[in-house]
């Protein structure tokens, strides 16, 4: 139950293999890297002439100028980038660097005639929409520049030079051809007049003058202007198409090419931060123990004799950190899948040390069982449960985006559903359990009742104060369980002062323990003796001379203590650590009562639902309606209000209570190399 066993591993390759075995490692996602300290590897770089950042300069400048056109290629195709890079994914070469030139050239070229055919659409649209406004009005043709949004000529240019007025005007004027000869309608609007009448004069227009007394636009206009927004949406839509087609062709490249270049720019960061010398490549990681011999095989099946690997024993990688930085090591944390539901709770908390106990697996069984006691109905445990399914089977939506909790809500819902069982509440009704709970507890207790166990008081309160002291009890036990664990830590840790002689050590252990069984003896009718006072003041005088003794245990050690102490301050600080020992483990003690009160309101709230659900009843169908919606509206609160604030007070209860006892430092998280998009 202790972390992942670590092992430090030692790479040294050459310079051209560095790529493959960083993107294999990075596949993997076993190895963390030790990246050396920069200005040592700086200042050893410097020694053998390794530092080439020209050369390093030009690589990345290359990477980042395709990574520019390649997110310029999916905007333009619309297209998202892969969420993770493909395993046999390239990495780019000068080959595939000119395609993406390329490619990029192609979609730069049909996005330019793209938008000049959009703005040619437009301009066409707004043109017909303004002539036809004005084209039944009785004023004369030409005094329609005088006061229309839209400016149309009608003249001859030299016909040879048609195809550069239109190159000319591009987009901010419309040319129609009305025969061979070089007769042309020009419109433009009233922003693009200048530009119209500057290029038709450059281009020798002639203009015609129109039949005498013509009013209104000539319907030859119109025309002209509709065959000629016919044509460019003709055009426009051609373009589209072939945009279309270069995304279905390209697309599936276009997604190889992006995650082969953003590996290639995560390598070249990664090889960056790496020790070197001109040939060759010095790596060196953390990968877990059971993973060591399986990415051996590979990198050796890959390399063959031109890589060495290194890997160090247990002893020889502790040995390896600074003395006091045990920490260092990366923690990994690995379970069953019931345990990993919870593991968020601890990792929210922090990261055990390595090498200490891995306080998930009990986590996992102190939230079921607190959860379960406090939130008991057979039926609205049902419904987490059911949830807790649902989440497991989704594929897709919200649900499936809490996947990793589903074990949590179904061990939650099955606890609920027990403690329901045993206490006669199915959707917050006490009575439809009752011929089931009369012949279990009939069958295992020889004796029929209405339920196995009785919360809410009745004609007996005794029976509440009973639930209130099994509260008690799983606290002792919760409690327990962190002393226990801290005290194996800090054996393994070889910090035997403070696992003796602190309060949350084999001292304030022995007080707690003893002080509850006196506690017990009393509640039974016992009595106490002299066996308790020196059963309470060896451990009391323990905590009391606690920093004398831990400074004593470490000069037997070899190791001098962080300071002296004055006879004054230890004594002062005994004193203080008595006062705190006893505080911090009766208000330890005393907070599982919670656990009690909430299950008791659990109860109350439930008892409040059901007689409300009586008061609406009637002999109508309205009555029974209403009945059927205070039950409804009353169990979906209790289920979502009530068991949000109840899964607050199990984690609370866990992070106070359990984790205060051993959770003193944390730990690093093994984060492994990995390269995503």
């Amino acid at each position: 139950m202790s972390t992942v066993s670590m092992r430090r591993v030692e790479l040294l390759l050459l310079k051209p293999d560095i790529d493959a075995v960083l993107k294999y490692l990075g596949s993997q996602r076993c190895f963390q890297i030790i990246y050396p300290d920069e200005l040592e590897r700086l200042a050893r770089e410097k020694l053998v002439g390794v530092a080439q950042p020209e050369e390093e300069e030009s690589i990345l400048g290359r990477l980042d100028e395709a990574q520019r056109k390649l997110d310029f290629i999916g905007t333009f195709f619309g297209m998202t980038a892969p969420k993770n890079i493909a395993e046999d994914v390239h990495l780019p070469d000068d080959a595939m660097l000119s395609k993406i030139d390329i490619l990029y050239e192609r979609c730069i070229a049909v996005k330019g005639q793209l938008d000049e055919e959009e703005a040619k659409v437009d301009q066409l649209a707004e043109s017909i929409h303004e002539v036809k406004a004005f084209a039944g009005l009785s004023r004369p043709f030409d005094e329609f520049e005088k006061f229309s949004f839209v400016s149309v000529k009608i003249g001859k240019v030299p016909k040879e030079k048609v195809a550069s007025l239109v190159a000319a005007l591009g987009a901010r004027a419309i040319v129609v051809p009305l025969d061979d000869d070089g007769s042309i309608l020009a419109a433009a609007s009233r922003k693009g007049r200048f530009a119209l009448e500057t290029e038709l004069s450059r281009a020798g227009f002639e203009k015609k003058s129109p039949p005498a007394g013509l009013q209104g636009v000539p319907s030859e206009a119109i025309s002209a202007l509709e065959r000629a927004y016919d044509a460019e949406k003709l055009r426009l839509e051609s373009l589209l198409n072939e945009k279309q087609a270069l995304a279905g062709q390209y697309g599936e490249f276009w997604q190889k090419v992006l995650s082969s270049v953003r590996l290639k720019q995560s390598l070249v960061l990664v090889e960056h931060k790496l020790e070197s010398t001109r040939w060759a490549y010095r790596l060196s990681g953390w990968v877990p123990a059971d993973r060591v011999e399986r990415m051996t095989e590979g990198l050796l099946s890959m390399l063959g004799n031109r890589i060495s690997i290194r890997i160090f024993e247990p002893e020889e990688s502790v040995q390896h950190i600074e003395k006091g930085k045990r920490e260092e090591v990366p923690v990994l944390l690995k379970h069953n899948a019931f345990a990993s539901a919870f593991q968020g709770i601890v990792l929210s908390y922090g990261t055990p040390l390595y090498g200490d106990i891995d306080p998930t697996p009990l986590v996992a069984f102190f939230f079921t069982l607190l959860f379960s006691i406090m939130f008991g109905d057979l039926g609205q445990g049902m419904v987490i449960a059911v949830l807790g399914l649902a989440m497991l089977k989704a594929k897709r939506g919200i649900l499936a985006r809490y996947a990793k909790y589903a074990v949590a809500f179904i061990s939650a819902g099955l606890g609920s559903m027990v403690m329901g069982l045993l206490d006669g509440s199915f959707f917050a009704n006490d009575a439809v359990l009752v011929p089931l709970e009369r012949a279990l507890t009939g069958f295992f207790l020889g004796t029929p009742k209405d339920r196995f166990i009785q919360i809410m008081p009745e004609n007996n309160i005794s029976s509440m104060f009973y639930f209130f002291g099994f509260t008690l009890g799983i606290g002792v036990i919760i409690n327990s369980t962190g002393l226990v664990v801290n005290m194996i830590n800090l054996i393994r840790r070889k910090e035997y002062g403070e696992a003796f002689f602190s309060k949350t050590g084999l001292a304030g252990s022995i007080f707690f323990w003893w002080a509850i069984g006196m506690a017990l003896r009393l509640i039974l009718g016992g009595r106490l003796g002299l066996i308790d006072v020196v059963g309470l003041g060896i451990p009391l005088l323990a905590l009391f001379f606690a920093e004398p003794l831990k400074a004593a245990v470490d000069r037997a050690r070899g190791k001098a203590p962080e300071q002296e102490l004055s006879v004054s301050s230890a004594l002062i600080g005994g004193v203080v650590e008595l006062l705190e020992s006893v505080i911090y483990f009766a208000s330890n003690s005393l907070s599982f009562l919670r656990v009690g009160a909430f299950a008791l309101a659990h109860g109350v709230l439930s008892f409040v639902i059901f007689t409300m659900g009586d008061l609406v009843r009637g002999s109508s169908a309205a009555g029974l309606a209403f009945e059927i919606f205070v039950y409804l509206i009353g169990n979906i609160v209790i289920i979502g209000l009530e068991g949000l604030i109840v899964t607050i007070q199990v984690i609370r209860l866990q992070y106070y209570e359990f984790f205060s006892k051993f959770f003193t430092r944390a730990g690093k998280e093994f984060r492994p190399v990995s390269f995503s998009v």
